[in-house]
């Protein structure tokens, strides 16, 4: 490329001892590298912070019907308790709260869940409303001395990543 563009006269050896001299002299030089992100330590919580989450569970050649998966997960100690039920209902869940709190080997201080009917009566697709307090989950949290917080609904309308067309155009 440097001979026939630049300088047909250029020698491997004279080519490279001048890009070494301008500071070049290797290709990987060159390439620009994205720098990485620094990796953030996870925060440190306290024992006693757990998701609760219900999971569908496929239905087996054997069975009639689906069942339902509740899982609960302490955020410091990654302790893990978990209970198979047949629906996915505020009995259920209040059911597998009173599991949890006998089980749990340390405080239950907060528990996060998604905005689903079995957990609360506060939000139900991006309606939000105040919360009754006559759910059976909330209810049952606060007679057990424990803050029950919802997670943040999914946003509907997110950025879409730019593609090479858009980017020309």
């Amino acid at each position: 490329m440097v001979r026939e563009f630049l300088n047909p006269e250029v020698s491997r050896s004279g080519l490279n001892r001048c890009l070494r001299r301008h500071g070049v002299g290797n290709l990987r030089d060159l390439q620009g590298c994205d720098p990485r992100p620094e990796h953030k330590a996870f925060k440190a919580y306290e024992p006693g912070y757990l998701h609760v989450d219900v999971q569908y569970l496929p239905q087996m050649a054997d069975e009639s019907s689906r069942r339902y998966l509740f899982v609960a997960i302490e955020r410091a100690t990654r302790w893990v308790f978990s209970r198979i039920y047949k629906s996915k209902t505020a009995a259920n869940a209040r059911r597998f709260l009173r599991d949890l709190e006998r089980a749990c080997p340390l405080r239950i201080r907060t528990i996060l869940t998604d905005n689903g009917k079995e957990f609360t009566d506060r939000l139900f697709g991006l309606r939000k409303r105040e919360a009754t307090g006559r759910h059976e989950f909330d209810r049952l949290c606060a007679d057990l001395g424990i803050e029950h917080r919802l997670a943040p609904p999914p946003s509907i309308h997110r950025p879409m990543a730019c593609s090479s067309a858009s980017a020309v155009g």
